[in-house]
């Protein structure tokens, strides 16, 4: 004998609720994968401000380095033209007091 409509009709509330239920659990484990990515990506982030400070401080660091030796260069450079003069200005008044 064939199913009466009634039958069907539960047979599809049935389904119905079985597919409700794999929905709702779908929707939590969505909702707790949510949670767990908005986590990491504030500790993500934390972490990247932690190692962006760093880089700026090692930034400066090499900066300064850097502006010591430029300025230990121009001392140098300065010093050995001012010696270069003054040996030039040595031997042409030796050549003029020839």
């Amino acid at each position: 004998m064939a199913p009466t409509v009634e039958e069907r009709l539960a047979a599809l509330e049935a389904s119905y609720g079985a597919i409700s239920e794999r929905l709702g659990a779908i929707e939590a484990r969505i909702t707790a994968l949510e949670q767990r990515l908005t986590t990491e990506v504030g500790q993500l982030r934390q972490e990247m401000r932690g190692e962006m400070g760093q880089l700026r401080g090692e930034m400066g660091e090499l900066r300064r380095d850097m502006r010591t030796q430029f300025y230990w260069v121009m001392s140098t450079l300065f010093a050995l033209v001012g010696l270069l003069v003054s040996f030039m200005g040595a031997v042409i008044g030796l050549l003029v007091a020839r």
